[in-house]
């Protein structure tokens, strides 16, 4: 089963740092289903599995990459 999450990333700047997320989630996290961001809101709005994927998993994952999440 699907589920949404949305997050406000307080680093989220640029197209530069929504290719870095995108490749990240790509190569990296199972069970990502979609990625769309609202670069003027900060905002990025993820759909994943949640039978492979979890909310921890994307947290810890834009952790990783040094995003701040609000």
């Amino acid at each position: 089963m699907a589920k949404t999450f949305v997050l406000n990333i307080a680093n989220l700047n640029n197209d530069a740092d929504i290719k870095k997320i995108q490749d990240y989630f790509e190569h990296n996290l199972k069970g990502i289903e979609d990625l769309k961001f609202e670069l003027s809101f900060k905002l990025v709005t993820i759909r994943y599995n949640e039978s492979v994927g979890s909310p921890k998993n994307i947290l810890d994952a834009l952790d990783y990459l040094e995003y701040t999440v609000r």
